[in-house]
């Protein structure tokens, strides 16, 4: 990892308070393209294939796909990543004049211009560079910690993306993070003032190459037709503080969705969505905190071109495993993109999903997205999917999509409905109300169920899964307005009312997963007795 007190890390720290506008005109998708390099494992025949698929549908030129002779694995030394990534991309940057590096005090080197701005790793290039730092024998003093002994600074194993954004950093020998010039940025990153060879790298990888080309066929299809459907956000309601943020992060997101007209459906529960809950029309997923995909997030059920994040230390500590963690499972249930730790990161050092949804909605690329969400580089996160993947058009704003899907319709209307006006929560509810009173729909009933329940109305959002619930087709959907109806009644304290629910949709024959869920809810509202204690035993005669 590359040092703190490096010459790269006091540029970026210069730069770090400059925030700008949205630029008045989209990066063109062309200059897009012409900043992107293609990197592939050349030991790789499928590595190699999927390079050439990737950039033909991108329009990446064929001089900007590189293969690296690299380890097949997915975790590999520092040395080896070093030697087979760090050095050959540094030398090809030089070589083809990708950027303008300019000599310093004491022979340091200060990248001052660049003309690429991202970079696409292609499944075969290894994920992750492990530690070589040795834990202290037992009783022994611990060594000490490079650059003034910040417990951060103690660790030098790093995701492969991460170390490579910091490319032009020029320093091998002191380890830890790198401050990020880009988080909170809201500028395309053509064209910007950000140098210091900062690059946005995003992988295509998956359990299988099959996989990774969904990603890049969905991705395209999705900025084509546009990215509709539910947003499921998953917080935990923690009050310590240490965790509060995530829960934080996720709260805005919620509110951010409803915005810019994406229905929220929002679990304050502390376990994740459970079994039995139905995940149906999933275009975006941000949630919290199970060390493997569980609950509804095991059979979920996500439109094309879905962006699903679950945040965990280990959340893509592998990509190649499609039951291991959260990041591969996500993809290989039908995500598009998906961004994840390989090893511990610390909360602060994830990305920032606020921020992070704030710019995929705003506009931006996938990468950019992910990059303005992330304090720092060198680090641990891995983002997964296509960099230049734009969901919701430019960031200029307008209407991006050139092939209208008919499915969409319904959710066109709906985000048309939630976007009047000055986009208040009682705004939104006086549409949307008036809306669903004309056109009387399973979708606008519990969106408006939904959004009366973010903004503190539960007595209006009961009638309104009520109404909601005989008007799904699906089963599973209509059973959910059950659950959500359950648990309003539990946050306003009517136990009563919520047992009898309970009972009621108990006495109907149900899957074995929804009779569990009804059961652990019961459970839940009403807990059983503990067992009787055993009474002494009987004296020996």
């Amino acid at each position: 990892m590359m040092a703190c007190a490096s010459k790269f890390s006091v540029v970026l720290l210069a730069l770090l308070p400059a925030v700008s506008v949205v630029a008045q005109d989209a990066v063109r998708p062309g200059r897009e393209a012409a900043a992107t390099i293609v990197v592939y494992n050349a030991r790789d025949p499928e590595s190699r294939a999927l390079a050439g698929y990737y950039a033909e549908r991108r329009g990446i030129p064929d001089g900007q796909v590189i293969g690296l002779k690299c380890m097949e694995t997915e975790e590999i030394t520092r040395e080896e990543y070093r030697t087979s990534i760090e050095e050959p991309l540094r030398a090809r940057f030089e070589r083809e004049g990708w950027w303008k590096v300019a000599a310093g005090p004491g022979g340091a080197r200060t990248v001052t211009d660049q003309r690429i701005r991202f970079v696409a790793l292609i499944r075969g290039i290894p994920l992750k560079i492990r530690t070589t730092i040795q834990p202290p024998e037992p009783g022994a003093s611990p060594p000490p910690r490079p650059n003034g002994g910040d417990p951060i600074n103690g660790h030098d194993e790093a995701a492969v993306d991460s170390e490579l954004a910091a490319l032009g950093a020029f320093e091998n020998g002191l380890f830890g993070i790198v401050y990020n010039p880009f988080f909170r940025r809201f500028a395309p990153v053509v064209g910007s003032d950000v140098t210091g060879g900062l690059l946005l790298v995003a992988r295509l990888d998956a359990p299988t190459a099959g996989e990774v080309r969904r990603m890049i066929d969905e991705s395209l299809l999705a900025e084509r037709t546009g990215l509709y459907g539910w947003a499921y956000i998953d917080r935990r309601s923690i009050p310590e503080r240490g965790y509060r943020e995530g829960d934080d992060w996720l709260q805005r997101a919620a509110a951010e969705c409803w915005n810019h007209g994406i229905p929220v459906i929002l679990d304050n529960n502390p376990a994740i969505f459970p079994d039995g809950f139905a995940v149906t029309d999933a275009a975006l997923y941000y949630g919290w905190y199970t060390a493997t995909a569980g609950g509804a997030m095991a059979a979920p059920r996500f439109t094309p071109g879905a962006v699903a994040v679950h945040i965990h230390s280990f959340s893509a500590a592998s990509l190649r495993n499609p039951a291991a963690h959260w990041a591969a499972p996500l993809l290989v249930r039908g995500a598009a993109a998906t961004m994840g730790n390989v090893y511990e990161p610390y909360l602060d050092l994830t990305p920032h999903l606020d921020v992070f949804n704030d710019r995929l909605l705003g506009g931006f690329t996938f990468a950019e997205s992910a990059y303005m969400s992330l304090k720092v580089l060198s680090w641990m996160s891995t983002v997964v999917g296509d960099p230049l993947y734009r969901p919701f058009g430019s960031a200029a704003g307008g209407d991006w999509r050139s092939e209208p899907d008919a499915a969409a319709a319904p959710w066109l209307e709906l985000q048309k409905q939630l976007r009047q006006g000055s986009r208040t929560g009682p705004t939104q509810i006086l549409y949307l109300s008036r809306w669903t009173r004309e056109n009387p729909t399973a979708l606008n009933y519990e969106a408006l169920g939904m959004l009366q329940s973010f903004h503190g109305e539960p007595r209006e959002a009961l009638q309104s899964f009520e109404a909601a619930g005989p008007l799904h087709p699906r089963p599973a959907e209509a059973f959910r307005t059950v659950i959500e109806r359950i648990r309003v009644l539990q946050s306003i304290g009517d136990k009563a009312a919520a047992l009898k629910l309970v009972d009621r949709t108990l006495q109907r024959t149900q899957p074995p997963d929804r009779a569990k869920l009804l059961q652990d809810l019961r459970n839940e509202i009403s807990p059983p007795p503990p067992p009787p204690s055993p009474g002494p035993s009987p004296k020996k005669p």
